[in-house]
């Protein structure tokens, strides 16, 4: 019995328990049923793109890390770009020497140099009655310059520096005569007539001069010295063009109360001379008293001088100065579109601040290399508003003018009506050069550059030196001539004491690696009479003393 009732227990409960599950399928199976199909259709409904989406990457993409190259900018040849804050200075040649970007060279502490009085100028003369005479070695006499004024001169006026660094030169070699031994005995050196022509033979033997092709770091008057003799050797070469083949010389005069005639010399190029390479540099400045407007114009009208100004063969540079200066290349640029792009460029990034030190400035002029078969022609841009440095007038003038020299013709304009006219005119009348103040609207101060600048594209004679004879004691400026450039003419005036018959005098000048030269006397009797020459020469004068 007890077994029996076991076994039924068992199977009543294996009969709920089946039959509680069945219930519970009964009832959950449309819930589970309802969920798994929304989820299907919700699959279907996204898409198989969607899908894919949702689904994530195995492994995230790994990208290389690459270093951008920096782009080359280049300033858009004529448009003008706003700067707004000042570009820093730049470093010095020496130690950017392998950097293609602007030098920034400290002003040249300038060691003032007495001009020897073998040195002092002679003039020039100008007439249409020409006698060319055949023994120019009766002349003996001093070299002088020439210039045509643009503006109205404004009469008006210690350099403490250091001595520049000088570059090193070996001493010349000095060769003593030797002494033959000859069984002991000693003998005699060669007689002096000897010596001398061994001595004549080193000067024949001298090494041809060669530029330097960068510019120096600071002004070294030796450097500059050599280049003075090396524009002295080419031009007393024996083998020179006779000088009337250049230029037409014509002579006018005035007998004065006081007992002198004056006479006034015009020298006009031959049509037919080729014009020779020159190198030029545009100074800029850049310093607070210009005004951003003015330096706006200025640069505007520097990109078109680069082009408009330059013939083939023509070599450039540029500058910005305030009381520090700053060349935009450390060499002289051929005239190409490279480098006109280039000049562009750092032009662009001029802007008006600081103040101005305008002695170092037209000194560091001497710090480009000067090819004596190449005029170097300075345009200097500026207010002449000197502020910083060497602040006279008459300072400036003197000391620059006597370490030039004539070896750089100088020409200035003057930005504004208020600019320095005694120094912007005098400095470049004693220098080979001409001036020009503008006195119109400051956003159109750079309008009159390009005219100026026309005044010395063409250049045909240069370097031209006159001498007189002793006999003829003629007192004539200006010290130097300017040079010859084609469709303007040179003139000098002078006088001399009493009645004379005629006016003498040598004139040499070079051509590239062409020298010439020629003696004239030209008769004071058919020469027509022009009563403004004493004025002229009073002018002349008073120039002269200034800058001497």
């Amino acid at each position: 019995m007890k077994g029996g009732v076991k076994t039924d227990l068992l199977i009543a409960a294996l009969v709920v328990s089946v039959a509680v599950h069945i219930a519970l399928m009964i009832w959950a199976e449309p819930k589970v049923m309802t969920h798994v199909a929304q989820r299907i259709t919700r699959s279907v409904r996204r898409g198989p793109m969607e899908a894919k989406r949702a689904k994530a990457p195995e492994e995230p993409i790994k990208f290389e890390i690459v270093q951008d190259l920096p782009a080359q900018k280049e300033a858009p040849e004529v448009e003008e770009t706003v700067v707004a804050a000042p570009a820093p200075e730049l470093l010095s040649p020496v130690q950017a020497a392998a950097l293609p970007v602007p030098t920034a060279i400290e002003a040249p502490k300038i060691l003032e140099r007495l001009r020897p009085e073998a040195d002092a100028p002679v003039i020039p003369v100008a007439s249409k009655a020409v006698e060319v005479v055949e023994n120019p070695d009766a002349v003996a006499g001093m070299p002088f310059d020439i210039f045509v004024p643009i503006t109205e001169i404004v009469p008006g006026g210690a350099l403490a520096s250091a001595p520049p660094a000088a570059m090193d030169f070996d001493a010349p070699d000095i060769d003593a005569p030797e002494m033959d031994i000859i069984d002991e005995e000693v003998v005699e050196p060669d007689p002096p007539e000897k010596m001398i022509d061994k001595d004549d033979e080193k000067k024949d033997d001298k090494p041809d001069f060669t530029p330097l092709e960068e510019v120096m770091g600071e002004v070294d008057e030796v450097v500059v010295a050599q280049e003075k003799e090396a524009v002295r050797d080419l031009i007393d070469s024996e083998a020179a063009v006779e000088m009337s083949e250049a230029v037409d010389v014509g002579l006018k005069r005035f007998v004065g109360e006081d007992g002198y005639t004056y006479f006034e010399v015009v020298l006009t190029p031959k049509p037919d001379l080729m014009a020779v390479p020159k190198d030029i540099v545009v100074l800029l400045d850049a310093s607070g008293s210009i005004g951003d407007d003015r330096l706006s114009s200025c640069r505007k009208a520097a990109r078109v001088i680069m082009r408009s100004c330059m013939n083939t063969g023509d070599r450039f540079n540029l500058v910005a100065f305030r009381d520090r200066f700053s060349y935009a290349f450390r060499t002289w640029q051929e005239c190409n579109a490279e480098s006109f792009k280039k000049g562009d460029a750092w032009l662009n990034k001029q802007v008006a601040h600081g103040r101005t030190d305008v002695f170092a400035t037209i000194s560091s002029v001497l710090t480009l290399p000067r090819d004596p078969k190449r005029p170097l022609i300075a345009l200097v841009v500026t207010d002449g508003d000197a502020n910083s440095g060497v602040r006279g007038t008459a300072d400036i003038l003197s000391k620059f003018s006597a370490l030039n020299d004539g070896l750089v013709s100088v020409y200035m304009y003057g930005v504004k009506a208020s600019a320095n006219r005694e120094l912007i005119d005098v400095l470049t009348r004693g220098n080979r050069g001409e001036s020009f103040i503008f006195d119109g609207w400051r956003w159109k101060a750079g309008s009159e550059i390009e005219g100026l600048s026309k005044r010395f594209r063409d250049p045909l004679v240069t370097d031209l030196r006159v001498v007189f004879p002793a006999s003829c004691q003629a007192e004539a400026y200006p010290s130097l001539l300017k040079n010859v450039y084609r469709g303007n003419t040179v003139s000098f005036v002078g006088r001399v004491a009493g009645q004379h018959d005629d006016i003498a005098f040598s004139l040499k000048g070079l051509a590239g690696d062409t020298a010439y030269e020629g003696f004239f006397r030209l008769p004071l009797s058919n020469a027509p009479i022009s009563e403004s020459i004493p004025a002229m020469w009073e002018t002349e004068r008073g120039i002269d003393a200034k800058i001497h």
